[in-house]
């Protein structure tokens, strides 16, 4: 006993220090803990009343888990909540720790821990989870996880004899092996037809090969990439049929919709996030909490750790958006050509480790869809260590030449973007630029915002 409440005393003292300094103090507190009692992860586990639920997928998790925390505590429940999308164990660690007391003898309700795929089976090795969550599967960070079979497979084979319950997107054909291959019980989500569909898709698909006899599938409508209403003519495996159908989608400056009988609204926007909001109301109903509390919790859900988030300085209102794989991208872009207000846009591009090294992925996202004539591009600043590869990439997407700029160091970059002629700005970056981002754009909100009170006076 003697060992965790050290190791909780170091963490604490890390994370409050971390804090100090303006950083999230979600690893290395986690790390140091781990190492100075490796079994302090399962002991806090321990300390959960209800049930532990993984959220886990390419795109989404951390969205999707977010909303999930808000409806429980509006619920009134006691949720630990890796909430600032730190999800390797070192991650989960310090969120289990940052909510406990010293003497480790804090109970909770629930524990709600989004996971990277491939940590899935090494976090079910600590934790007794009986919920795991999928939200879907693109082609992301190549380098790291390899390709999709692979993802899937250690997903699988980590779940395989364990008594806990999938809950799975219909729409993805990705996912059609997992009950096959694993025996577990599965809950299903997934949208009727919607306007947003189409036909033909020229988006990167991954899912073209059916997952039980290797045929290509065929596809009655697509919703976006792999996701729609798919068959394969060999054997027959189409969607399963939904227990959570979300229907009469409405997609303009928010998200309106039903989820069986239950009508949401969001002030989130894009059809992924259609699918997060599915995704949460799901297991929400699925936990039998009450569809005035789910209702209420979605509608109060603000954007936040750079999912859509929303700044404002001085006068102008600057959008927030992680990118890091080509079907995320193409749907971040497709909410930002939904905005027909002129636009200035920042593209931040790392290729450090959480990044995924290997930056070609920009080559398969849809960023012609950027030199369109509605696109409104009025200014395009690329920045991040690689600033350069994806002033290239918009170059050969068509952009004007004259209106792409290239300032690797983010904070001027930012400046110069926000002082950009357009009348909303999109600020997009991938993974480890996307606090500093959100640092530069919170100091510029509060800087901004003292003089804007002035000339209001």
């Amino acid at each position: 006993m003697l060992r965790t409440i050290v190791a909780i005393m170091a963490a604490k003292i890390i994370i409050n220090v971390s804090r100090r300094f303006g950083n999230q103090g979600t690893v290395l507190a986690g790390r140091v803990a781990l190492w100075l009692d490796p079994g302090i992860l399962k002991k806090l586990a321990a300390r959960v009343r209800g049930q532990i639920i993984i959220i886990t997928g390419t795109n989404g998790k951390t969205t999707t888990s977010n909303m999930i925390a808000q409806i429980l505590h509006a619920n009134g429940n006691s949720v630990v909540h890796n909430q600032a999308g730190a999800n390797m164990l070192n991650g989960i660690t310090t969120a289990f720790i940052a909510a406990s007391n010293l003497t480790a003898s804090r109970h909770w309700d629930y524990a709600l821990l989004e996971t990277d795929e491939a940590n899935v089976a090494p976090l079910l090795n600590e934790v007794n989870a009986r919920q795991l969550l999928i939200t879907n599967f693109f082609r992301d960070q190549l380098d790291r996880f390899g390709e999709l079979d692979r993802t899937i497979r250690l997903i699988s084979e980590g779940v395989k004899g364990r008594n806990i319950r999938l809950w799975l997107n219909a729409d993805d054909p990705l996912m059609t092996g997992l009950p096959v291959e694993t025996g577990l019980s599965c809950s299903y989500y997934g949208f009727a037809a919607t306007p947003y569909d189409t036909l033909h898709n020229q988006d990167s698909r991954e899912g073209r090969y059916c997952m039980l006899c290797g045929e290509e599938i065929e596809y009655q409508s697509f919703h976006f990439a792999q996701l729609g209403a798919f068959y394969c003519p060999n054997c027959g495996n189409t969607n399963p049929v939904p227990d959570y159908l979300g229907s009469d989608l409405q997609l303009d400056h928010n998200i309106t919709m039903k989820i069986n009988n239950l009508e949401v609204t969001s002030p989130y926007q894009g059809f992924y996030n259609a699918y997060n909001i599915l995704a949460a109301v799901a297991v929400s109903k699925g936990m039998g909490i009450a569809d005035a509390v789910i209702r209420e919790a979605i509608a109060r859900f603000q954007p936040q750790a750079g999912r859509m988030e929303r700044f404002t300085v001085g006068s102008k209102e600057a959008t927030l958006i992680l990118v890091k794989n080509p079907t995320g991208f193409n749907q971040s872009l497709q909410a930002l050509l939904n905005d027909h207000r002129s636009k200035n846009l920042f593209l931040a591009l790392n290729d450090n480790a959480a990044d995924g090294r290997d930056v070609s992925w920009i080559w398969d996202a849809d960023l012609e869809s950027l030199a369109s004539a509605g696109a409104g591009i009025s200014l395009l600043v690329c920045s991040g260590l690689r600033s350069g590869d994806m002033a290239v990439r918009v170059k050969y997407a068509g952009v004007d030449q004259e209106l792409i700029q290239i300032e690797s160091d983010l904070d001027p970059a930012i400046q110069k973007a926000l002082s950009g002629p357009g009348k909303v700005n999109y600020i997009l970056s991938t993974y480890t630029a996307l606090f500093q981002c959100r640092k530069i754009l919170l100091r510029l909100q509060a800087e901004y915002a003292p003089s804007v009170v002035r000339e209001r006076a």
